[in-house]
């Protein structure tokens, strides 16, 4: 070997081991200045973005505010820093390992997942690299056994049963058990993740209390399907029909055509859809969603007598123009359940932070202050155990409102959510 090859290897050998001892340590920028990473992977070109490029911009907007010592109860170490570098998969899952390697070489030892499946395929890897992986979109498997994804919503089974615990609970009160019998319900979904989730919610449900619900089957769809006429002519005469997918082009397709038909039952779903009502709304018209019932776990737009609601309101209209915050406030849920969520999760790694101090954040270091964090949001506490990986354990009840072009808190508060 000459010595200029020499050399040349030497070079080599000496920046892989600085780039070994650096990987995933607090980026410093500056003498007296640490930065601390935030992955995100998010969602910016797929079928999921109309919602989460609102939530991408109440990332960086949180962020920012933090930054400035503006985000009440706040507080980072004098000379530290959040920085949000983002990931788009493009909702395909062969690029949710690329982004999540991608994003570990910038430094980021938490990364926040938007999508549930990306979550699942990153729970053993994120436990050996002892990576935490904050999701926002929550299935079971993210959580059950408990390990190194901290989900900031509910599992969506678990949601859609609180949503029939309480349709039945109002058909109870109401009489119509001893006058009209069981309501009847279907699902139609799309064989996507979060369909299917759903689908065997309500599927679970169904059976354990048979005495509340006859169900009278599910229909799959495959992922964008636009035409649903065997499925409107199942499903015509039900009391309610669950519609269970991905972003908003499943239930503005179905329920277009279901009106149209005749069709007489009341759409529910868990929160999903809420992130796209703009876009539904606008595709089938009001009419067509009105009644439509919702659980939500991050409080609604009008809700603004909620604090933490009115905080990210104020701070959408602070960091854009008001058109803009305009239409992402009739989008939907995006910013404000988006927003919270991940304001929520921002609380828990500055605690973190402050607890081991910058230059000893890690992954590590998050997962310990996390396990035995908990906080209280708008008079529902949030947060995690040693055995607990879901921040969320109670949510309340919305109803779409086709005169007011509105949803509707309708529960009496939160709700306990069932975990059968």
């Amino acid at each position: 070997m000459n010595r200029r090859r020499k050399m040349v290897m030497a070079c080599f050998m000496v920046l892989a081991l600085l780039a070994t001892l650096c990987f995933g340590c607090a980026e410093k920028e500056e003498e007296g200045k640490v930065t601390i990473i935030i992955g995100n992977m998010t969602d910016a070109t797929g079928i999921g973005a109309p919602a989460l490029e609102p939530m991408t911009d109440a990332l960086h907007d949180l962020v920012d505010e933090i930054n400035a010592g503006l985000a009440p109860g706040i507080e980072l170490p004098e000379g530290v820093e959040l920085k949000v570098i983002d990931y788009d998969t493009k909702f395909d899952p062969s690029r949710f390992v690329p982004g999540y390697d991608r994003l570990r070489e910038r430094g980021a030892q938490v990364i926040i997942s938007v999508s549930n499946e990306a979550s699942e395929t990153l729970k053993d890897r994120a436990a050996r690299d002892n990576v935490a992986i904050l999701g926002m979109a929550t299935s079971i498997p993210m959580v059950e056994p408990p390990g190194w994804v901290f989900a900031f919503s509910a599992p969506t089974q678990w949601a859609v049963k609180l949503m029939l615990q309480w349709i039945a609970d109002q058909w109870e009160a109401e009489g119509k058990y001893d006058t009209v019998g069981k309501p009847t319900i279907a699902t139609v979904y799309w064989t996507d993740a979060w369909g299917i989730d759903n689908e065997k919610g309500a599927r679970e449900y169904c059976e354990v209390h048979s005495d509340k619900f006859d169900y009278v089957g599910s229909y799959a769809a495959p992922v964008g399907q636009l035409t649903y006429s065997g499925e409107v002519a199942k499903t015509l005469n039900v009391d309610y029909v669950q519609l269970a997918a991905y972003g908003g082009i499943l239930p503005s397709s179905f329920m277009q055509q279901y009106k149209a038909a005749g069709g007489k039952g009341v759409n529910f779903d868990t929160e999903s859809q809420s992130a796209y009502v703009g876009y539904i709304t606008d595709f089938a018209g009001w009419p067509a969603f009105d009644g439509k019932l919702n659980v939500q776990a991050w409080g609604w737009w009008n809700l603004t007598d909620w604090p933490e609601v009115k905080y990210v309101k104020d701070v959408l209209y602070k960091y854009h123009s008001k058109a803009e915050a305009d239409e992402w406030v009739k989008a939907g849920m995006g910013y404000l359940g988006g927003g919270s969520m991940q304001l929520f999760a921002l609380e828990s790694v500055v605690a973190a932070i402050n607890e081991v101090g910058a230059e000893n954040f890690d992954g590590q270091a998050y997962y310990n202050t996390a396990i035995n964090y908990m906080a209280d949001w708008a008079g529902a506490m949030r947060g995690f155990t040693p055995d607990r990986r879901y921040a969320v354990d109670e949510m309340i009840v919305l109803e779409w409102d086709g005169d007011a072009e509105d949803l509707i808190m309708i529960s009496d508060g939160w709700l306990t959510i069932p975990h059968e």
